[in-house]
This record gives structure tokens, sequence and C-alpha cells, in this order.
């Protein structure tokens, strides 16, 4: 069913303590880029964001380009990618209060940092944050050629909450941003507690559909719709068929109406008495991204296949569809018993092909 699974990092790099947060782009003549960031937890801390090529579909990868380096006082985070006009757009987080940008056309070349933070607090909206995070995952572009980059958006400063989220955007490759309409709890949509990452893929009719994380009881992912991904959130429905134990998922566009979906498909039951116990290190149980898990929906996500499961100790994921082949990027290689499944040593990728779904 699987072509084949691989590590692309497999954790003997002892600069690195974990891999976090990957992605992955179709960029230039079908090269595939992967990103990620590199967390070093040992005195003094520090991180990095790299990025790899791929000139074959996934099979091999060229070296680690680092694209942005930091330390305790700048500390790095959500690095996310973006194809669109010949142009790949990087852009990354700093302490949650900065957004930086670079380009390349090759993944290899890349142009100087550009900090975009101003025209970030420049944008329009009634919503009063004060910290953000973009991603993870990748970036859309709209059939109208607007650049959408998933975000959330917090009131809380550095505790994150309460958050809402919203897709930025650009129509002129990031010379100025906006800010679309922020799904959060309010009077109309009062069924959903601090949505906050999110993955987004826009339907024929030119709806854009977002998956996202949230702090509701129910371990289901939240689906909203907006208009274009800038207007007003449609309530969220919560999907018992797409199970969520409180993490990232990713979607992607596949063919003209196919929708591909991943995530750690996992219930996470018995969780709430766990954590009154004690027994959780967090909101969620210290095993609890498990079983991911990739799905394709051919009716704009009113349904999902069952799927595959692509590994089962999982995490943040991305996919793209290459040609004639599925891949995807993900973290994996915890230990719940020691650093719990939020700190991931390794990174996998899963190449797939697409008649495996069916």
């Amino acid at each position: 069913m699987r072509d084949r699974s691989y590590l692309l990092e497999d954790g003997k790099d002892r600069e690195f303590s974990y891999y976090r947060r990957p992605g992955i782009v179709k960029g230039p003549q079908g090269l595939l880029i992967a990103y990620y960031e590199g967390q070093h937890f040992e005195y003094p801390r520090y991180q990095k964001l790299f990025c790899r090529v791929s000139r074959d579909g996934g099979e091999t990868w060229g070296e680690r380009v680092t694209l942005a380096a930091g330390g305790e006082t700048g500390m790095l985070h959500n690095i996310m990618m973006v194809y669109a006009d010949g142009v790949l757009h990087c852009l990354w987080n700093v302490q949650y209060r900065q957004l930086w940008h670079r380009t390349s056309r090759d993944g290899l070349s890349w142009s100087e940092p550009r900090e975009l933070t101003r025209a970030l607090w420049r944008a329009d909206t009634n919503y009063p944050w004060n910290a953000f995070g973009i991603g993870s995952g990748h970036g859309i572009v709209l059939r109208s050629g607007r650049i959408l980059i998933p975000t959330w958006f917090t009131t809380g400063g550095d505790g994150h909450k309460p958050s809402g989220f919203a897709n930025m955007y650009t129509d002129d490759g990031f010379q100025t941003l906006g800010i679309g309409a922020v799904l959060k709890n309010d009077a109309e949509h009062d069924n959903i507690v601090n949505p906050n990452e999110g993955a987004v893929v826009e339907l024929p009719d030119g709806t854009v559909m977002a998956t996202v994380r949230h702090d509701c009881p129910q371990r289901q992912r939240a689906v909203s719709f907006s208009k274009g991904g800038t207007r007003e959130w449609s309530r969220p429905e919560y999907r018992s068929d797409l199970p969520d134990p409180i993490c990232h998922a990713s979607l992607e566009r596949f063919g003209e109406e196919g929708i591909l979906f991943c995530n750690c498909a996992n219930a996470d039951e018995g969780v709430e008495e766990k954590v009154k116990k004690g027994l959780c290190r967090y909101n969620w149980s210290d095993d609890a991204r498990k079983n991911l898990t990739l799905r394709v929906s051919h009716d704009g996500g009113k349904h999902f296949s069952n799927g595959i499961c692509l590994t089962y100790k999982g995490g943040y994921s991305d996919i793209v569809a290459g040609e004639g082949r599925i891949v995807c990027i993900y973290e994996t290689g915890w230990d719940e018993k020691t650093d719990t499944c939020i700190f991931p040593r390794q990174l996998g990728i899963t190449l797939v092909e697409p008649k495996a779904l069916e």
C-alpha cells in the first residue's frame, strides 16, 4: 500500500535534541522543498531553521540549508513556505512577536532576511492581538493569485490564550499584508474554545475549508468554511470521523476536487480522567500523538476515507501531492516515558501511491 518510509533526520546528530514543525511544498521544475526546526535544548539553548531540496520526488534529499538561527532571547518558531509565481517564500516567527521573510527560486540560494512585523501590525483587524504564530505546514495560493498563510493570534501574550484563527494574506508578494476574519469564541461561534493552529485548502467554488486545533473537550477536528478564506467563518463542525488529540494537522488539494488530510487519528479516550489524576504532563496523554493517518475526500471535505496509517509514533505533519505520489513529512521518534510525544527526536518521510487511499 505504501511506496516506502524512511527517516529524513534519524536523531543521531548530537547538535539537536529535537526536530519540530516540518513542512513541505512543491517548487520550480517539480522540486520538493522540506523545512523544519532543529532545537538544541541543552544550555545555551538555540534553534536553527533548515530546508532540504529533493530533485527526484522525495527519494533523496540534498544537504541542510540554514535559513535562520536564534537563541534564548530570539527563539525561532513556525517556519512556513509557499510557492507562488516562480518564487519560494519562507516565513518564520521570532518570540511570537516578529515576522521574517526570505525568498528563493531554487531552495538553495536565498535572499537576505526581511522583517515584516510592521506590515503585519498595520493590517486592519478588530481583533486586539499581541502575539501570533504562523502555520505550521504550508501556505496556499488561491486561484485568484492571493496567498493565504494560516495563522493563530492571541490576546494573551506569552500565555497564547485566549486565541483565534485567521488567514494572513497578501496580493503583492508580501510587500503588504492583511488579516482575514478571525474565528474565535463569540456569539456566532460559541461552540469553540481557543482555536489556534489550522490548515486550509480552497474548494472549487472559491470557499476555503479550514481544519483547526482547539481546546474543546471533544477530541475531534474542528472544520469551518469561509468565502475566500478571509470573510466570516461558518460555525465550526466537530468531525467524529476525524479524531484529533490536540495537535497540528495538514490539508492539501489533490487534483481538481480531491482533498488530502493527515493527522494523528487518536481521540485520546479517557484523557480527562488522567489529567484530573495528574497522570499527564500536558492537556493530553503523554503518548497522544500516534496513529498518523492519511485520508482523502472526493466531495469537498464532507466525507474522508478511512485512510492508511503511516506510522504509530506521529506528531506535526505536512503533505504535498507530487508527480504520481503523495509525500508526507512528520515528527516521530518520541519517548513518552522521558520526553512525551511533543518532543520528537526524528523526522520521517513516507511516499504513498495515490491508489493506496482508494
